[in-house]
């Protein structure tokens, strides 16, 4: 459902407990080399790593998450889904960080106009940031795939479909643009992550205008943003 200063959550408020974390804003890449692609598929592991566990997550929401076996992907070995989920179950033990870096998440949606999707599509491709989208096309896994693929390409970009990210970063608009920290993904009792453990961004932006905002207005996500933003502007990985 990057996936995140602790490596944090991936493919991620209700109340008093829950408000915006940041106030909001009112060419093609080159091909990535075999190795961006395994560090890509890497990080989006372990940023999955960090979601709220599949128990919690039928408690909220109710039933059982969709399967994403049938999504596109990079043209490399698929991540262990067996792996992934067993990490799930082990949310909210005790255990050492996975990495210094922060999950850069980008919630969309396939309403969005098509120019702006390509657009975000791209720069979290050159950024390594996971796009997260709530459910199906129609419900069905079929059509999801082929609007994926349409979309993606051959791009390398890590996608997630995980309803209660939408809830745990309290995203109401898309796209939302989310830096969270490793322990965003212990969600409070209603679904929410904790106020100091991510950043968010929303509205009809680009990636990197929205790194950018992060920048400028908030001074604990401020290098990370620049870190980001710079794989955008430099059109690396």
């Amino acid at each position: 459902m990057r996936p995140i200063v602790s490596k944090s959550l991936l493919a991620i408020v209700v109340g008093a407990l829950c408000h915006h974390a940041v106030a909001q804003p009112s060419s093609g890449a080159p091909m990535p080399t075999n190795e961006a692609i395994l560090r890509a598929q890497q990080a989006a592991r372990e940023a999955m790593s960090r979601l709220p566990g599949t128990a919690a997550v039928q408690e909220v929401h109710g039933g059982a998450l969709p399967k994403i076996d049938a999504l596109p992907r990079p043209p490399v070995a698929a991540p262990d889904l067996a792996s992934i989920a067993q990490k799930y179950q082990q949310l909210g033990k005790p255990q050492a960080p996975v990495s210094a870096e922060p999950d850069l998440l980008v919630l969309v949606s396939l309403s969005m106009p098509r120019q702006a999707l390509e657009r975000i599509i791209q720069q979290a491709e050159r950024a390594g940031a996971t796009l997260v989208f709530r459910g199906l096309k129609d419900g069905s896994m079929n059509r999801m795939g082929e609007e994926l693929r349409k979309l993606i390409g051959e791009r390398n970009v890590s996608v997630a479909i995980h309803p209660p990210a939408f809830q745990q970063f309290r995203v109401t608009r898309v796209p939302a643009v989310v830096i969270a920290g490793a322990d965003a993904g212990e969600v409070l009792e209603n679904g929410c992550a904790r106020l100091e453990t991510f950043v968010k961004v929303a509205g009809d932006v680009t990636l990197d205008y929205a790194l950018e905002y992060i920048e400028r207005k908030s001074p604990a996500w401020a290098a990370w943003a620049k870190h980001y933003r710079s794989k955008i502007v430099g059109g690396i990985r």
